[in-house]
């Protein structure tokens, strides 16, 4: 018998209700779109992967569902603790995702009184794109009395280079979701990037050490065969003017670019690709900057 994950919802006292998070999806291309739907046609180019089944997670209650049925492809732990919560169990034993060598594919309903089964019929790469197909089967008992989350969430694996996640139901109707940070601004291929991304980008970006804020004049030369040239002139002291050269690679999603990979952590600097004409400097984790990231933005 299979194993349904029903969760009940819990009473909220008034004037205590949770902050929803809307984790909204990034935006996508039509072009995009068509590209993905036309990949789809040609299985023999596909390759089955490994899908399986998480037990004892939740839904966060702070998820806000816009649709009947939701989708969520994880990629990094941050997002995997904001979307799921780990439930108690009577053996505490919960199989735990590993992101570094797997996505994890959640579906869920908006909460009602109808028992629903969600599973993944099977799951397929092509090119890099991964599909998801799903089927959401109603069981055959009355209503229950209360109203109940139907969410599951699975782990799959992936390649290194993933652009999008489509999930695919019965009828062959597909929601496609950008990969990690993508957007309808980042390269639609590696070839692309090469050709249309890399190239000379220019700009000044605040200082952390200066006071004034009189910042850094920064020029980049991203080559198509994967090396760069930085140069840095200190606004305030133009004397400070620093050169470096080296290696960059992009992240697996390419939806940003690491300098000097191959060095230590505090010697790498990352940076996302706002579009073909915009790049933005990424923090010390790599992460973008909340605060005026505009003011992080190099352009060609």
């Amino acid at each position: 018998m299979r194993k349904l994950t029903i969760l009940l919802i819990p009473f909220i006292i008034a004037g205590c209700v949770p902050r929803r998070t809307d984790i909204t999806q990034p935006s996508i291309s039509q072009s995009t779109i068509k590209q993905v739907e036309a990949k789809a046609l040609d299985m023999s180019r596909s390759v089955m992967l490994d899908v399986k089944e998480l037990d004892g997670y939740f839904l966060r209650n702070n998820v806000k569902l816009n649709n009947e049925v939701n989708f969520f492809a994880i990629d990094n732990y941050k997002k995997f603790d904001n979307i799921l919560g780990q439930a108690k169990t009577m053996t505490n034993v919960i199989t735990m995702a590993d992101l570094r060598k797997n996505i994890v594919a959640v579906i869920a309903m908006k909460p009602s009184q109808i028992i629903n089964d969600i599973k993944i019929t099977k799951a397929y790469q092509i090119g890099n794109d991964i599909y998801i197909d799903y089927e959401i089967v109603s069981q055959e008992m009355p209503e229950v009395g209360y109203f109940i989350s139907n969410v599951k969430a699975f782990e799959i694996q992936k390649s290194e280079q993933i652009l999008n996640v489509s999930f695919v139901d019965a009828n062959k109707s597909m929601t496609i979701l950008p990969f990690g940070r993508r957007t309808a601004g980042s390269p639609a291929s590696l070839e692309a990037m090469l050709k249309y991304y890399t190239g000379r980008y220019k700009g000044a970006i605040p200082d952390a050490g200066d006071a004034d804020g009189s910042g850094i004049s920064v020029i980049l030369y991203l080559s198509s065969d994967y090396t760069y040239r930085l140069e840095q002139i200190y606004l305030k002291n133009p004397a400070r003017t620093f050169e470096t050269a080296g290696k960059w690679t992009p992240s697996s999603d390419l939806s940003y670019f690491i300098l000097d990979y191959d060095k230590n952590d505090e010697e790498r600097n990352s940076f996302y690709f706002v579009d073909r004409n915009m790049i933005e400097k990424l923090d010390a984790q790599g992460e973008r900057i909340e605060v005026n990231p505009e003011l992080y933005r190099l352009k060609k």
